[in-house]
């Protein structure tokens, strides 16, 4: 396994999905379509900075895909959005001719979220790949070891999967799924395949210098998000990554990081994040509370990029990790 850390910043640093996560019914603390209309469209402006347009990670992973000499084949994007969704249009117009070396034959894509559903399939038609492919909604938990539900993708198999950044938000879509997770998703993969997977290391609990206030940004907003009787995602580490794609029999060949810098645009989002749960928080008080505590570490993340040279500062970072199915 070879083991890399590289010098260049993690553009997309931090795809929290607080789309995804806020616009979910799953846990009940939002009661109607109405509602979750609301957030879905306060939440778009949101997701449009989270989601960059280039991305060294996947960057990483094109080169991994060209090392390895085999095409992309059947592609199945484990936890889709419209970022990745962009780039698998991009493989399709670069690579959808037979005989080039790289060629992607199909894409399945699959989501948790049905409004999300159906902004990937307008994403995929404005894109012109609608017809390559499709966009599936559903949960990996779902039928699986006498789990309720229908499963997921049942029988298809892929060269290529692309699990992005879905191991952090498996504990909102499907709570303590995490162990059985790769498991689960290796029953799809064929013989000899890879699996890209991509993630954020967990924020640690404080750091020094200005660094430290945007450890205490996630806790904040992670709070909120509790508060208004959600679950925040739960980023793992590489460790735990690697560990368990070796449980599950898959052989892991690279993993890369990516070091990620903040400026106060990318706290900033974070910021509005916790914002957005207030309305949902039932306590007055409470409400009120943390409405200030908002207020005030938002003024400190100002002060603290004014002081950092250049405006930002280091933490953290990004993995992609590759692991492959032996013939």
């Amino acid at each position: 396994m070879k083991i890399i850390q590289a010098s260049t910043m993690k553009i997309f640093s931090c795809k929290l999905s607080i789309f995804l996560l806020l616009s979910s019914s799953s846990n009940g603390f939002i009661s109607s379509k109405r509602r979750i209309n609301n957030i879905n469209n306060s939440l778009t402006k949101i997701w449009s900075e989270l989601a960059q347009e280039s991305d060294p990670a996947l960057g990483h992973i094109e080169k991994m895909q060209e090392s390895t000499g085999r095409p992309y084949g059947d592609f199945l994007d484990a936890g889709t959005g419209i970022y990745s969704l962009r780039w698998i249009a991009s493989l399709l117009n670069r690579y959808s001719n037979p005989k080039e070396k790289l060629h992607i034959s199909s894409f399945v894509a699959v989501t948790a979220d049905e409004n999300f559903q159906r902004n990937c399939e307008a994403k995929a038609e404005e894109l012109g790949v609608n017809e390559s492919g499709e966009v599936l909604v559903g949960n990996w938990a779902a039928g699986y070891n006498g789990m309720e539900g229908e499963e997921l993708c049942k029988s298809k198999m892929f060269d290529t999967i692309l699990c992005d950044y879905l191991v952090g938000a498996v504990d909102f879509f499907a709570p303590f799924f995490q162990d059985q997770l790769f498991h689960r998703i290796n029953q799809h993969l064929k013989p000899g395949g890879v699996m890209y997977l991509t993630g954020l290391n967990p924020i640690p609990e404080k750091a020094d210098g200005f660094a430290d206030v945007f450890c205490r940004v996630t806790k904040l907003r992670d709070a909120c998000i509790l508060l208004a009787r959600s679950r925040p995602y739960r980023e793992h580490p590489t460790e735990w990554v690697v560990r368990h794609l070796e449980l599950t029999g898959l052989k892991v060949v690279d993993v890369q990081t990516f070091k990620n810098k903040y400026d106060y645009t990318k706290i900033s989002a974070q910021i509005r994040a916790a914002k957005s749960t207030l309305p949902f928080i039932s306590n007055d008080e409470l409400r009120d509370t943390m409405k200030k505590q908002i207020e005030e570490l938002d003024d400190e993340c100002k002060e603290a990029c004014e002081k950092s040279p250049g405006g930002e500062f280091e933490l953290g970072f990004d993995w992609v990790i590759t692991a492959v199915k032996e013939q």
